[in-house]
């Protein structure tokens, strides 16, 4: 099979719908030729063969963007030049399928029109449905395109992957897309590398890994990170990636006066899996998660995670409450608190770090990478 995936980020980009991508198509370039057609980080080649992966690489991009602040830019560039290639002819390599990664709201449409041009099925990947969502998240004049743009997405291709329960029933209730097409598909993680990762835990290390946006909510985490500094002054919280909300989080900081907290940016895939493994406990404080592949990761590492519960947000879908980890409601005396009750009480600790690990070797990304091949033939069978 012949395979176009086509996605604004992936490897070595530092967003988990980037690395679900990466992981994928790693796993199923032994079997199947697969082409990546994608934006380039500064220092990466245009065109390059990554672990049997055929990547296409087509304008800048950088991690500190915003949809409000490059992000929109460089992915109309990229869109733009992805089209462009496959309607000359020079990306057609008798495609059987195209998969487009719901990164953007400017993508599915270019993915649209080429598997239009070639004839092929065309499968959309979504992590999270926004809905008016994008109404807190942006400017006017960017939410309300998003708003109108999502439920067209919705109806573009012919058939769905959704990572998680939460984020198909979005789509179908919110977004109308046909229920009978969507297929749940959820992110997974590299077990074995987890388990090969030898460190020693920190045992007052908070960690925070994923993009700096705001509707990840780091600054809750901020805010509670302060209050439990009062109790347990040992305390250390590392904040791992980079965003557009960089800046104001390093500032929030420095007015609150915290001390023990920690920036590091954006870090090399085998330094994140150390650090999450080093640490005591991770934290998700986002209020909008299609899944969130760091909770799934957490576990695979022994550190229990704390996530925020939202009706919008599919982290109830791998977190269980006092199972493998903690869920909460965004409210700072709720995370104070719950990172806290990790800290202290040992049984409790224990007992969501050994369900976690039994509960996360349902999915390794081998696993996951099995049932994205399996699902992409009886797509490409059936058109």
């Amino acid at each position: 099979m012949r395979l176009a995936m086509i996605t604004s980020w992936f490897h070595p980009f530092p967003a988990g719908s980037a690395n679900r991508f990466y992981e994928i198509a790693k796993r199923l370039s032994d079997k199947h030729e697969i082409h990546v057609f994608t934006t380039r980080l500064r220092g990466c080649k245009r065109e390059e063969n990554i672990e049997g992966i055929s990547v296409h690489r087509y304008g800048i991009i950088d991690p500190s963007w915003s949809l409000e602040k490059g992000m929109v830019l460089a992915n109309l560039k990229f869109s733009w030049n992805t089209l462009r290639r496959f309607l000359r002819g020079k990306a057609s390599k008798n495609f059987d399928l195209i998969d487009c990664n719901i990164t953007s709201k400017i993508l599915p449409f270019v993915s649209y029109i080429a598997s239009q041009f070639l004839d092929i099925p065309l499968v959309e990947t979504w992590h999270e449905v926004w809905h008016l969502h994008n109404f807190k998240q942006y400017n006017f004049a960017f939410s309300s395109a998003a708003f109108v743009a999502e439920p067209i997405m919705a109806r573009l291709a012919d058939r769905f992957i959704a990572v998680s329960e939460t984020t198909k029933q979005r789509l179908v209730d919110l977004l109308g897309a046909p229920e009978h097409k969507v297929e749940v598909i959820s992110n997974g993680v590299d077990t074995k590398a987890f388990k090969e990762a030898n460190v020693d835990k920190k045992r007052f290390r908070i960690i925070y890994a994923g993009r700096l946006e705001s509707h990840k909510r780091v600054d809750l985490l901020l805010l509670a990170f302060k209050e439990l500094r009062k109790m347990l002054p040992e305390c250390e919280l590392y904040i791992l990636g980079d965003g557009s909300q960089r800046t104001a989080l390093m500032n929030l900081s420095s007015r609150l006066g915290l001390r023990g907290v920690h920036f590091l940016g954006v870090v090399p895939r085998s330094d994140l899996i150390s650090w999450i493994k080093s640490s005591a406990i991770l934290v998700l404080p986002s209020i909008l998660e299609g899944q969130g592949i760091v909770l799934l990761e957490a576990m695979a590492a022994g550190t229990p995670p704390v996530a925020v519960w939202s009706h919008e947000s599919g982290v109830k879908d791998v977190v269980k409450q006092g199972f493998n980890g903690l869920l909460v409601r965004s409210a700072i005396d709720e995370i104070t608190g719950a990172m806290h009750k990790l800290l202290t009480v040992k049984r409790l600790y224990e007992r969501l770090q050994r369900n976690g690990l039994d509960f996360v070797k349902l999915y390794d990304w081998s696993y996951m990478a099995d049932k994205a091949a399996d699902f992409y033939e009886r797509v490409a069978q059936a058109r």
